[in-house]
């Protein structure tokens, strides 16, 4: 009984890992996003799948999705969004500023800046 005990345990504990080790694997699963812009200027932010998973529990209050953008030596944040196949994301800037960037489903981007009036398309590849 013992030697059954101790195989389904070892057999258990073979099971969970493999399922930790597919959580820990897909934690790590971003859609790390370069652009290369009209200007020359390059745009390079990271969308965490899993900050759009749905909340366990309907009471959890709203979670806030967060990104890091880097547009050429400059970085700040901003809230990513997935929209069917579009991706990308809105920042508020310096001055009242608003930047909205978006990548089609066939790479192409276009970066908006409210206050400056400047609006760039460009190209993009992502490493998922």
């Amino acid at each position: 009984m013992m030697a059954q005990v101790a195989h389904m345990g070892r057999s258990a504990g073979s099971i969970f890992g493999k399922m930790m080790l597919g959580v820990v694997g897909s934690a790590a699963a971003a859609d790390e996003i370069r652009c290369v812009m009209e200007n020359d200027s390059e745009i390079a932010f990271a969308i965490d799948r899993n900050q759009f998973v749905a909340p366990q529990d309907a009471a959890d209050p709203p979670r806030r999705k967060v990104t890091t953008v880097t547009h050429d030596d400059v970085s700040y944040p901003a809230e990513p969004f997935l929209i069917g196949k579009v991706r990308g994301f809105y920042a508020d800037g310096l001055g009242g500023s608003s930047i909205m960037f978006s990548v089609a489903a066939d790479n192409s981007a276009k970066l908006t800046n409210t206050r400056s009036g400047l609006s760039l398309t460009g190209r993009c590849e992502d490493d998922e």
